[in-house]
């Protein structure tokens, strides 16, 4: 019986970590950017901020953010000087673990769980300006060693799935972090599949019809059940077996599919994971099987839908994806 990890990799393509995009975000933000007239000098304020985030390092920065004032830091990061001490601020006081080995891959999850589920319990005014920032380029950047210059892009990508997961009800958050401490579970031990498919299962029977309606009316949290949706699509071997699961959870599924909430849920799943065996080609091979097995006209209609908001806004893409 094959290990949940050697399945995995036999059934997905690795990608990696999301550095380039980043870099590349912020590079066509600094080519955006119109030349300024100079401005005023920081106030005493603004500038004690940008002398303190200097010194700070990730976790102590978490810490920071929940303290400082919130326009005090916003006006920081209007400026060059604070957008860079945010990013000197976002380097680890730890090193990266190292993630050649699945041990060293569960690591750093579990650093940026951690990290992510701190910026979610920042001020939503300090999230604001911090959104701003991570869209933007430092030209020092480049002078730092390439390990802080991760550093900066993991705490970057953590900052992205910290401000999602605020904006998420008590509920949905929990629902969130039980699907990632699962993936990381699993990652850690590597169970048979057959294991690995009943802990998914268990998961969602405890959760029960209402729970997962919930998790199912924002995108944010319906597209991490969509990945882990996918991924038991795979482990399944391509066919829902329908008697393993009270008639409820797939009736809610089917109505998500059929609902408006759809396909904003799928414009969230990773544009890199359109590949065969990637998140977004996972999820809606499950629901399109999942379809076929209900033999639910609608839900075939709701996919329809799903696959006529994607082309409408990635035209480009049509005919790689379904041609």
């Amino acid at each position: 019986m094959p290990t949940l990890q050697q399945q995995k990799k036999r059934l997905t393509i690795k990608t990696d970590l999301l550095v380039p995009l980043t870099f590349l975000f912020g590079l066509a933000s600094s080519a955006m950017a119109q030349e300024k007239p100079a401005s005023p000098p920081p106030s005493a304020e603004v500038q004690a901020v940008i002398e303190e985030l200097r010194t700070l390092r990730i976790p102590e920065t978490l810490s920071f953010l929940k303290r400082v004032d919130p326009k005090v830091f916003a006006q920081a990061l209007k400026t060059p000087e604070g957008r860079w001490a945010m990013n000197l601020a976002s380097r680890w006081s730890t090193p990266l673990p190292e993630c050649s080995t699945d041990a060293g891959k569960a690591a750093l999850r579990e650093q940026m769980e951690k990290i992510s589920r701190e910026f979610a319990r920042v001020p939503q005014a300090i999230i604001d300006p911090l959104a701003y920032w991570r869209m933007s380029w430092s030209p020092e950047f480049l002078n730092l060693p390439d390990e802080e210059q991760n550093q900066i892009l993991q705490t970057e990508n953590a900052f992205r799935s910290g401000a999602f997961l605020s904006r998420l009800s008590p509920v949905q958050q929990q629902a969130v972090n039980e699907l990632h401490d699962l993936d990381i579970s699993d990652l850690k031990r590597d169970p048979e599949v057959a294991e690995s498919i009943k802990e998914y299962y268990a998961l969602f029977t405890q959760w029960g019809p209402e729970k997962l309606h919930q998790v199912l009316e924002a995108p944010w949290s319906a597209a991490e059940f969509l990945k882990a949706f996918g991924i038991l699509f795979l482990l399944e071997k391509l066919q829902w077996k329908l008697s393993v699961m009270p008639s409820w959870f797939w009736q809610e599924i089917a109505e998500f599919t059929e609902g408006p909430n759809a396909a904003p849920t799928f414009s969230l799943l990773e544009m890199g994971s359109m590949m065969l065996g990637g998140a977004y080609m996972n999820a809606h091979s499950g629901l399109v099987f999942l379809a076929r097995a209900l033999k639910d006209d609608r839900m075939m209609k709701g996919i329809d839908a799903i696959n006529a908001q994607f082309d409408a806004d990635h035209p480009e893409l049509q005919k790689a994806v379904r041609h």
